[in-house]
């Protein structure tokens, strides 16, 4: 028996301009052998291996693409920030809903409100876990420092003592179960990341909870969240921040229309999109 064999070999190459550096120009080369004697239509197998050196190509050439522009985004534009996934960059929920906002707020500024956030969630996460309220200084000392000393000598003055964590909880901390804080989600379907801030049930109702501690929001970025998971039926805000309210405590805010918050948020999705490319 004669045994045939031939070498495909297939190059795809293109142009990106959206690059960190002008004009990137890649090229990706693939080659196969294939025994002839497998088949008894040697067009066929040109064709059928042909295709599937096309997809291989086309797939390095594409996460190429998506992996220079984020790269590109990241360098333009500091408030937009991406996770990656098997080499892939997705971009985070946040920075698809709040891109465009708060350019009239200073970076120092939003430092400052971003650091008192994120200590407010540790200490709330912390409480949750223990029973315990930690001060600003045990904050620190548990790995925040950086934090503690944006809010310590910032500008703005912002205090922890000005919240409304402790009050929150002492009144509605009993229609809470909590049982993950802080986790990672990628969609592959619209392409976007997300680390929400809880996830539990609100009066026994499977629930991702947020905790506030700015004076606005709404529920996309909730529901992009939810959409990442299975079994969640409602999106609970709980108001944290400093609390103006004379009549008490600020409640939470609950919805369970999660695919009317999704569509808001899938309205950001293409519209970062059609600005970013990515």
């Amino acid at each position: 028996m004669i045994i045939k064999s031939i070498e495909i070999s297939r190059t795809f190459g293109g142009v990106i301009s959206e690059a960190p550096y002008e004009n990137s120009r890649p090229s990706f080369t693939d080659t196969i052998h294939v025994d002839l004697n497998k088949k008894d239509n040697e067009e066929e197998i040109r064709e059928l291996y042909g295709n599937k050196l096309s997809e291989s190509v086309m797939r390095h050439f594409d996460l190429l693409k998506n992996n220079l522009k984020a790269q590109l985004v990241e360098l333009q534009f500091r408030k937009i920030r991406f996770r990656e996934k098997d080499g892939k960059k997705y971009p985070s929920v946040t920075s698809i809903t709040d891109w465009s906002k708060d350019f009239h707020v200073s970076e120092i500024d939003l430092t400052q409100y971003a650091s008192r956030g994120t200590i407010i969630h540790y200490m709330v996460q912390k409480f949750i876990e223990t029973g315990q309220w930690l001060t600003l200084r045990e904050v620190a000392e548990q790995g925040l420092r950086e934090d503690a000393t944006i809010l310590f000598r910032g500008g703005l003055q912002l205090k922890i003592e000005d919240c409304s964590h402790e009050e929150f909880f002492e009144q509605f901390g009993k229609d809470f179960t909590f049982d993950e804080f802080e986790v990672e989600v990628f969609n592959d379907q619209y392409l976007y990341s997300g680390r929400y801030d809880a996830r539990g049930t609100f009066q026994g109702i499977p629930s991702i909870i947020d905790f506030k501690t700015g004076a606005s929001w709404d529920f996309k970025q909730l529901a992009a969240y939810a959409n990442c998971l299975d079994g969640i039926e409602q999106l609970v805000i709980c108001p944290v921040g400093p609390n103006g309210n004379k009549t008490g405590v600020k409640k939470p805010v609950v919805t369970k229309n999660i695919k009317g918050a999704f569509d808001n948020f899938l309205k950001d999705r293409a519209e970062f999109q059609k600005r970013f490319g990515i």
